[in-house]
């Protein structure tokens, strides 16, 4: 038994739209993949569409990485040493870059090919794939966000560096990896905070979609004549785009040839595996005590403020 199934409880195992179709018959329970994931990341997204794509029965294990910060725990610090989500844990190995998961379970499991034979045309898939990969969609995602939740992602980020630096008195053998970690916050905390680049990031994302835009006036799917692993991983990136403001960048007035093929992505049944929004229940226990002890402090100092104020103004007046 694996490190992290020894520490890690309550797995789900779960079937995708046609997995049973289209599955191997000798792909046995022992067999499945064990994909460590959290429902709205980006990542996770990519990677649970193309098992859906794939017809690839997997086990399911939630990792928090909310205020909860699950991710930064030791058990899984061991297991993904960027302590990122997705995981996919596989016959005994550990894969934990997206693009390397998604080409081995292209690889590796029964389904429809999404990545072709023919050199040109796999040349171009790539291209796709690595280009989405290289954008820097988590700076862009904190470049959109105002008011409180601007407020509350910047206190998550103060909260996971204090985190490390805890946890590296306690883990002295996971030192390394979570020095790597605080450096990698560090990072992204001067990012987000220099306008000028953020509002570049923002401006980039428009060249990038007059590109796709121009790429699919001459074909119905990005990277040729048939659904791949490039229009699988865009999927989830357009959706996020929507998500975080793009919507009207996306819509058929600004970009027609993108709106018709984000149609058809979404009319694929792959599309229900990758977009989980979270339930009232899950957004509750994943933000809730979080959220609840953060406005507490807020409750308290406040009338800290008023009660002292209030002692003030009668002393002066005696």
């Amino acid at each position: 038994m694996s490190p992290a199934k020894a520490t890690v409880k309550g797995g789900e195992v779960l079937q995708l739209p046609g997995a049973a179709e289209r599955s191997s018959p000798e792909q046995g329970a022992a067999e499945r993949p064990t994909l460590y994931h959290f429902p709205t990341s980006l990542p996770s997204q990519q990677v649970r569409l193309v098992l859906a794509e794939k017809g690839v029965e997997w086990h399911g294990t939630t990792v928090n990485i909310g205020p909860a910060h699950e991710n930064l725990e030791p058990w899984y610090a061991r297991l993904n040493s960027r302590m990122v989500v997705p995981t996919l844990e596989v016959e005994g190995r550990i894969l934990t870059d997206v693009v390397e998961i998604v080409t081995h379970v292209d690889e590796h499991f029964d389904g429809p090919s999404l990545i072709p034979e023919d050199p040109d045309e796999r040349a171009e898939v790539l291209h796709w794939v690595e280009v989405q990969a290289h954008f820097p969609m988590r700076e862009l995602g904190y470049a959109r966000t105002k008011g409180m939740v601007r407020w509350f992602q910047r206190w998550s980020l103060r909260q996971q560096r204090g985190r490390l630096r805890r946890l590296i008195r306690k883990n002295p053998g996971l030192r390394k990896v979570y020095e790597a970690r605080r450096r990698e916050l560090d990072a992204l905390d001067r990012g987000i905070r220099h306008r000028v680049a953020m509002q570049e990031l923002v401006d980039e994302v428009d060249v990038l979609l007059d590109e796709i835009e121009a790429t699919l006036e001459e074909r119905e799917w990005l990277a040729g004549p048939r659904y791949t692993l490039a229009d699988a991983m865009w999927t989830a990136v357009l959706s996020k785009l929507e998500q975080i403001g793009f919507a009207r960048s996306l819509s058929s007035h600004r970009r027609p040839q993108i709106a018709q093929w984000y149609a058809r992505l979404r009319e694929r049944p792959s599309w229900h595996a990758m977009i989980r929004r979270l339930s009232a229940w899950q957004a509750l226990r994943f933000y809730g005590p979080a959220v609840a002890k953060t406005f507490l402090v807020f409750w308290v100092l406040k009338w800290m403020i008023v009660i002292g104020l209030g002692w003030l103004v009668a002393h002066l007046r005696g």
